[in-house]
């Protein structure tokens, strides 16, 4: 009868770290939802542009809700985790407490362990965070350029576009070498021959 009991505790003590992450993750799905559609307003594509700006200007507006998309994704998993991860290893003193069998609070040990070394490699807090200021960076640069080509000539906006365009990617690509920062990993080398 008390290994019954026992197993029934340490059962309970496995659906507490799971229930935890089934309620979070609800939670914060409904707290990040698709944003208001005030939040990154799209606009019209200037009518002085060439096909392939358009096409470029429709595709910066795609990549700035994906990175949006990205980071908020990072945020749950890490939200998630931390979550699952100290519910185990808090559950892992109930467990010897109550004298669950010594796999209860072994399970629990590896479930807390798991959830913070995925952390340490994969860094998704620093990562969201970065993809947040880099949404806001590029909806800045994009909005700039939108608000900038109202009245311009043909050529004025053909340099506008060059401009924008120049100051999108150079956005990107300093995004690119605080990813790698976040990783700890030094940015490629590029035009240098390897010897």
């Amino acid at each position: 009868m008390n290994r019954r009991s026992n197993l029934g505790w340490a059962a309970s003590l496995m659906v507490l770290p799971v229930t935890g992450a089934i309620v979070m993750r609800r939670v914060l799905l409904a707290e990040y939802g698709p944003p208001a559609p005030s939040v990154f307003r799209r606009y019209p594509p200037s009518n002085g542009l060439r096909p392939s700006e358009k096409e470029y200007v429709d595709w910066a507006g795609d990549h700035i809700a994906w990175v949006i998309r990205v980071a908020r994704t990072r945020s749950i998993r890490f939200t998630v985790v931390a979550l699952v991860s100290g519910l185990s290893a808090l559950a892992v003193t109930l467990a010897v407490a109550v004298s669950a069998p010594p796999w209860a609070p072994a399970l629990l040990g590896f479930i807390a362990a798991a959830g913070q070394f995925l952390q340490g490699l994969i860094r998704d807090r620093e990562q969201s965070h970065l993809g947040h200021q880099l949404a806001i960076k590029l909806q800045k640069a994009l909005r700039d350029f939108h608000t900038d080509v109202g009245e311009l000539s043909d050529w004025q906006l053909r340099e506008r576009f060059k401009e924008f365009r120049q100051a999108f990617e150079e956005i990107r690509e300093q995004h690119g070498s605080e990813i790698l920062k976040v990783r700890g990993q030094d940015p490629p080398r590029i035009g240098e021959s390897s010897g």
